[in-house]
């Protein structure tokens, strides 16, 4: 599991056809089974999660925006298409996050990301409330902070590739870019990450 993954928290990938996996999972959901609900939402709700943190939401903005696309899940898996769970699920994470940013509930919060040009200064005492969640020296917060450097689209494809397990060819179809355009951003992205984190394994 790659470095990212791990700081991530992703979950272990499960043996075997992931797909058929999946697809069996679902179907359970679909047909009422609520152990099969508990297995999705344990499997998938810290992805969903880490994919939030990392699109740049505070971690009880994560939450919120976790539990809508886990409802948006359940209510939208009879249309479920059979391809990889994660992906599925990144892609309502996608959607979701969009619209919490353009809600009302976030107007008065600041645009883009930390890094960003467009992202306004932390007053002090929002910084000291919020410092004591994530200790600033460990390994998870530096490779958030880094993540969140990277520039568009290279931010995205690391997240869907590494966090949501998206193929490229799925990323290249949903960001309008050709695979090899992609690729390029994954290997880009991935040398400044190297380069910025050097000591985490």
């Amino acid at each position: 599991m790659s470095p990212l993954a791990v700081a991530l928290e992703l979950p272990e990938a499960a043996s075997g056809d992931l797909r058929e996996l999946d697809y069996q999972l679902a179907r359970r959901c679909v047909a009422g089974d609520e152990t099969a609900w508990r297995e999705m939402v344990d499997r998938y709700g810290r992805l969903v999660y880490s994919v939030c943190l990392a699109a740049g939401l505070a971690p009880p903005e994560a939450e919120d925006v976790c539990r809508e696309v886990m409802l948006s899940a359940l209510h939208g898996l009879r249309s479920y298409g059979g391809c990889r769970l994660s992906t599925w699920l990144y892609r309502i994470t996608r959607r979701r996050i969009a619209d919490f940013l353009r809600s009302s509930r976030r107007r008065e919060g600041p645009a883009g990301l930390p890094g960003d040009s467009t992202f306004p200064a932390v007053r002090a005492e929002r910084e000291a409330r919020f410092k004591g969640w994530v200790e600033p020296t460990c390994e998870y917060e530096r490779v958030r902070q880094e993540l969140a450097r990277l520039e568009e689209p290279e931010r995205s494809v690391m997240v869907a590739f590494h966090i949501a397990e998206v193929p490229v060819r799925e990323i290249a179809s949903d960001i309008g870019l050709p695979e090899n355009t992609v690729k390029s951003h994954l290997r880009r992205a991935r040398l400044k990450l190297r380069r910025r984190l050097g000591g985490i394994e």
